[in-house]
C-alpha cells in the first residue's frame, strides 16, 4: 500500500508466509464501499479489513459456481455493491452479492460475442456497463449488470484502435468517461469513448518514462491521476 507520493505505507501478507494473511498468486484489489479489501489470490477471494485481517475466504479451484481458476480483476457496481470477477481460467464473469454470496455468472470460453478467452480485467462505467479485457480474443465486451452482451471494440493487431492482449482497463468514470486500456503485447495504453471510438494511444516498448514494458493493472484516483502499473520496468507511472 502507497501514500499518493508513491510512499510504502504498508505491506500485507506474504508467499504462503505467517501473519496476519497468506498470498500465493494475488491478482486483482478492489476496495467494497464499506471500506473492506478484495483480493484475487490463486482460486480464490480473500476479503480483508484495512489493517489487513482476514475476514473471509470463498472458493476454490473448479468451474462450479463460488468455484475459480486463475481468478484475475474485480470490479464493484457502485449502486448495488454487487462484486463482478474475472474467473479467468474458466473463460467467464462471476457476480456475488456485497455479502459475497453467489449470484450468476456469464461467458464461456470461445470467440463469439459474449464468450471469452481469459479475460482478465473488467471495468463499470457511471451507467452501470460492465467492460472487459477478453485478452486472448484481443478485443473489450461491452455488458449490462445481468450479463447481456451490450457490444465489443478491438481486433488483434498494432494500429490506432487495434489491440495486443488487452490486460487491465480502467474508466475516467468522474469527468471525461474515457475507457483506457493497457495493452500488454503492444506496451502501450489505448484510448476509447463509450460509444467504441478509439481516440487516442501512448507508450512504446522501453524503459524510459513515457514507455512501458508489459503494462498491466490501472486505475484513476479520485484526484483524477491515472496510476499504471508498468509490470516489468517493476514500477508505478502515475500520469
Amino acid at each position: 500500500m502507497l501514500d499518493r507520493k508513491g510512499k510504502k505505507v504498508k505491506s500485507l501478507g506474504g508467499k504462503g508466509g505467517g501473519g496476519k494473511v497468506k498470498f500465493f498468486s494475488p491478482r486483482g484489489v478492489a476496495i467494497t464501499p464499506d471500506k473492506f479489501i478484495l483480493v484475487s489470490d490463486s482460486h480464490r477471494i480473500q476479503k480483508l479489513n484495512m489493517v489487513g485481517y482476514r475476514i473471509t475466504s470463498i472458493g476454490k479451484e473448479g468451474s462450479g459456481p463460488l468455484q475459480f481458476k486463475h481468478p484475475s480483476g474485480i470490479a464493484i457496481f457502485p449502486l448495488t455493491g454487487q462484486v463482478y470477477i474475472a474467473d479467468a481460467g474458466n473463460h467467464r464473469i462471476q457476480v456475488f452479492n456485497p455479502d459475497l454470496t453467489f449470484s450468476h455468472s456469464f461467458g464461456s470460453e470461445g470467440s463469439a460475442d459474449g464468450q471469452f478467452k481469459y479475460p482478465l480485467d473488467i471495468a463499470i462505467d457511471s451507467q452501470g456497463l460492465v467492460y472487459v479485457a477478453d485478452s486472448w480474443n484481443h478485443r473489450i465486451q461491452k455488458f449490462s449488470p445481468d450479463g447481456m452482451f451490450m457490444g465489443q471494440f478491438g481486433t488483434r493487431g498494432s494500429d490506432p484502435g487495434q489491440l495486443n492482449s488487452p490486460v487491465g482497463i480502467t474508466i475516467d468514470t468522474a469527468a471525461t468517461s474515457l475507457v483506457y486500456v493497457s495493452e500488454e503485447g503492444n506496451n502501450r495504453i489505448s484510448v476509447f469513448t463509450s460509444d467504441d471510438v478509439f481516440v487516442s494511444l501512448f507508450g512504446s516498448i522501453g524503459s524510459n518514462i513515457d514507455k512501458f514494458n508489459g503494462p498491466n493493472g490501472l486505475t484513476f484516483n479520485e484526484d483524477g491521476f491515472l496510476y499504471i502499473c508498468d509490470f516489468s520496468n517493476s514500477r508505478l507511472v502515475v500520469y
